[in-house]
């Protein structure tokens, strides 16, 4: 990732689906339970938010494709 996100930045799914590629929030949460994506916090009430700094990590960790 070349341009990197404010530490203590929150994103929401959209924020997260947007960086990362995927098209829908059941392949998020999918990825999610199948531990291969970082989970989210509780920020209050129903409100859920992702660590900017995770998604960074995670995304920087992806496997590159070999050709």
């Amino acid at each position: 990732m070349t341009n990197t996100l404010p530490a203590l930045m929150l994103l929401t799914a959209n924020d997260v689906l947007r960086l990362s590629g995927y098209k829908s929030r059941s392949s998020l949460y999918r990825l999610i339970r199948q531990n291969r994506c970082p989970a989210p916090v509780s920020i209050g009430g129903s409100q859920i938010r992702w660590r900017a700094q995770d998604i960074e990590a995670w995304l920087g960790g992806l496997p590159q494709r070999v050709y």
